[in-house]
């Protein structure tokens, strides 16, 4: 992977957040993928709401970095009133749950230098109404990201291309493709949507920093397709050292297919935490087994989610789950 990058000394304008997406969508197609623009821009003095969609924007891009003049006004959140802080808090709290889906399409990146903040056509380059679309962007090839652009917007629309089915992140509310997925907007909205046949890692203990993270188990949702089915992966080294070129790293497959979630071993054999949680969207199984022994689930009749719970698995070992 190549070194960060930011888009030049950028302004406080909501026109410059709308450019930053084409922008990044440019340089990441263009093979360099670790980059982003400065939070709230350099030059000038964001206000409350452009700040907070700043950010909204910002925790899916690369590279995030809040980074602005000396000559402009002090931006910590806490500055802005007790709503923007707990939006920012709330938005940055979920760029750290994502930590390890990201880490993964760095990796993935620094072997094949596939992007990791991708315009809508390069997953769907069937759809030519979406190669124009400079608003959206895909996080890998599993998340979709529609941030809020617009000062003052009451109602926001979502494009949701190709022919599968989507999740909403926040409420694992399922949706048909479209072009046109309305949601109604309040300072809190990041509309973050999840591909159906998606399998994504992340971490949901809320720590101080990454490296206190690097112990706490895993979570993964498993946002199963029209078919049933799902695929993902996940990467972990130690974060620190060159060792992941000897060898030392842990590169997996999770694949859900005719009802059995199976754990490939792909690369590596560096030890990985265990999976605390595994969140399946679209299900209408009860209940799970692992090596014949019933596994301890709960289910969302109205949503369609089966929660398993504790499954005793690590992403290090090789195993399948059997949903019944």
């Amino acid at each position: 992977v190549s070194t960060q990058s930011t888009g030049g000394d950028n302004h406080a304008s909501w026109e410059h957040l709308r450019m930053s997406i084409p922008m990044l969508l440019s340089l990441n197609v263009a093979g360099y993928p670790f980059v982003g623009a400065d939070v709230g821009g350099f030059f000038g003095n964001p206000s409350v709401e452009l700040l907070t969609r700043w950010y909204q924007a910002a925790i899916f891009q690369p590279f995030l970095r809040g980074h602005a003049h000396i000559d402009t006004k002090r931006r910590e959140p806490w500055l802005f009133g007790e709503e923007a802080t707990a939006n920012i808090r709330e938005a940055l709290v979920l760029r750290y749950q994502l930590l390890p889906y990201l880490y993964t399409l760095f990796y993935e990146a620094s072997v094949d230098n596939s992007p990791v903040m991708r315009p809508l056509w390069y997953e769907f380059p069937e759809d030519s109404a979406q190669h124009s679309n400079q608003k959206e962007f895909l996080v890998g090839p599993a998340l979709l990201s529609s941030p809020v652009l617009e000062s003052g917007e009451s109602t926001h629309y979502t494009t949701l291309p190709g022919k599968e089915v989507w999740y909403n992140y926040h409420t694992l509310t399922q949706h048909e493709a479209t072009s046109s997925l309305s949601t109604i907007v309040k300072m809190s909205t990041m509309p973050l949507f999840i591909r159906g046949g998606s399998i994504v890692p992340i971490k949901k203990r809320l720590r101080r920093s990454s490296e206190l993270m690097a112990g706490d188990p895993y979570t993964l949702i498993v946002a199963t397709n029209s078919k049933g089915e799902a695929v993902g992966r996940a990467y972990n080294d130690d974060t620190k050292t060159f060792n992941y070129q000897k060898g030392d790293l842990m590169y997996r497959e999770i694949k859900l297919s005719n009802n059995q979630l199976t754990n490939r071993v792909i690369s590596g054999s560096y030890a990985s935490p265990e999976v605390e949680r595994i969140v399946l969207l679209g299900i209408g199984k009860h209940s799970a087994t692992l090596n014949g022994k019933p596994l301890t689930v709960s289910y969302d009749k109205s949503k369609r989610v089966l929660t398993i719970k504790k499954p005793g698995v690590t992403l290090s070992s090789e195993w399948t789950i059997l949903l019944e």
